[in-house]
């Protein structure tokens, strides 16, 4: 059985749970495992119970329905047991099958900060660097939501001389384990536990407890960029307002609770790189082709216009390809009449397949990082160097051009595509992923 399909039912045990916490909510006065009324004799609001033990997240979600629906579908809600990531750090393929790709090839034994993000929770109660087994094996419940709504503060470290985070999740967060739940809401109560506003919660620092990560480079720049661009007026929105929109019907936060206003609710999808419509929503597009004499000029202007981050996003293996093919009136291939510039690299794919563009007539956006060696693409565990970066930065727009021979009499047909891929294809080929291209713009010409 895949580990993940266990996230997405509701166990019996934990259904009879929730009928349970029915009653309670409505004064029947039980007490469900796992879940005290608030007491006089709990801890401080703001102090941390080192001998606090993380609740299950089916536990919350008994009451919590629809934010248990939701964060059981997303990607943060299956850590660290989502197949690619493990396969990944493990240098494993799709069948398991060692194939020395990833962090575990590098480092076959020891500690790494992966443990950090993926099982912050013991990483945390340890104080420094864990090996994921290792954390794991300590009963690591991933990010889970008595993990995050426990959390008190978050810290970005920023040293300016040097131009580098101290990314270390126990130097960065500030944890108040609990009975007291913290959150956005003000007047949030709750009839088994303490609840209170958390100011942490709104704000994109706390994403950046994970989504930033200075290696030897900055590999996951996502708050990094998205500061700059805030502080400048570039971005409006911080990575609550845009991965956890609000939206829907009136409703009840909670099993028994009062009905919110939808402005209220927050969803915990989490949307990102690995959803359509959140990737179509990054950029807009605009294509032209013109006649210069012989040669046929295609225009390409791909602005990022909804990421309050890069396009495509910090994650290194993260990368969007521009195809353009041109034809003339019988569908006879014209002749590339550019540089090489104009040319896709074979991190776009190497194959004969109808999806490997490497060669092709194009541009790639992405920031691919190289070893000393210069082996592209790799992790930011052992990147030595950034291969290129052409990502597009929060309001700003590439401008591509591209050439070829003119037919000699009739029109010229002109196909330009915007490709989205969450990983270089070289890379999912060899590792055996199933990854299906997300096309954000197919756009015909003529000239």
């Amino acid at each position: 059985m895949n580990p993940n399909e266990k996230t997405h039912k509701m166990k019996p045990m934990v259904r009879h749970v929730a009928g349970l916490l029915v009653l309670v909510c409505f004064g029947a006065g039980l007490l469900v495992a796992g879940l005290r009324p608030a007491s006089s004799a709990a801890p401080a609001a703001d102090a941390d119970d080192p001998h606090y033990e993380y609740m299950d997240n089916e536990t919350c979600g008994a009451c919590h329905q629809e934010k248990l629906r939701d964060y059981q579908s997303s990607f943060m809600g299956q850590t660290p047991h989502d197949q690619v990531f493990r396969q990944f750090y493990a240098a494993v393929n799709a069948r398991g099958k060692p194939d020395g790709i990833g962090f575990r090839a590098f480092k076959p034994k020891g500690a790494s900060d992966c443990a950090s993000c993926h099982t912050p929770d013991v990483v945390l109660d340890a104080g420094h660097e864990l090996s994921l087994e290792e954390a794991i094996k300590r009963g690591s419940k991933g990010i889970s939501c008595d993990y995050c709504h426990t959390i008190k503060d978050v810290k970005v470290i920023f040293d300016p001389k040097t131009g580098r985070y101290d990314t270390r999740i126990w130097k960065m967060v500030t944890r108040a384990r609990g009975e007291v739940k913290r959150g956005p809401l003000k007047d949030a109560k709750s009839p088994f536990h303490k609840t209170k506003f958390s100011p942490i919660h709104v704000k994109s620092e706390f994403c950046a407890a994970c989504h930033n990560n200075q290696e030897h480079l900055l590999s996951l720049d996502t708050y990094h960029v998205w500061k700059q661009a805030f502080d400048k007026g570039v971005v409006k929105q911080t990575c609550q307002q845009c991965h956890m929109p609000t939206g829907g019907k009136d409703r009840p936060i909670a099993i028994g609770g009062p009905v919110r206003p939808a402005s209220q609710i927050h969803r915990h999808f989490f949307h990102g790189g690995h959803n359509a419509e959140m990737v179509k929503k990054a950029a807009t597009m605009k294509a032209e082709a013109s006649r210069r004499g012989e040669t046929l000029v295609v225009n390409v202007d791909v602005t990022n216009s909804g990421a309050g981050h890069t396009f495509p996003g910090a994650a290194t293996l993260r990368n969007v390809i521009l195809v353009v093919d041109a034809v003339d009136e019988d569908g006879k291939p014209l002749a590339h009449a550019g540089s090489r510039k104009e040319v896709l690299p074979p991190l776009a794919g190497v194959g004969h397949s109808p999806r490997d563009f490497g060669g092709h007539v194009g541009a790639m956006f992405a920031r691919p990082f190289a070893t000393k060696s210069g082996k592209a693409p790799t992790g930011g565990f052992n990147a030595d160097h950034v291969l290129f970066d052409t990502r597009i930065y929060p309001g700003q727009t590439a401008h591509r051009s591209f050439h070829f021979k003119a037919p000699a009499s009739g029109h010229a047909r002109v196909r330009v595509r915007l490709i989205y891929r969450w990983a270089f294809k070289p890379l999912v080929d060899k590792k055996g992923w199933k990854m299906d291209d997300i096309v954000i713009f197919d756009r015909k010409l003529t000239a």
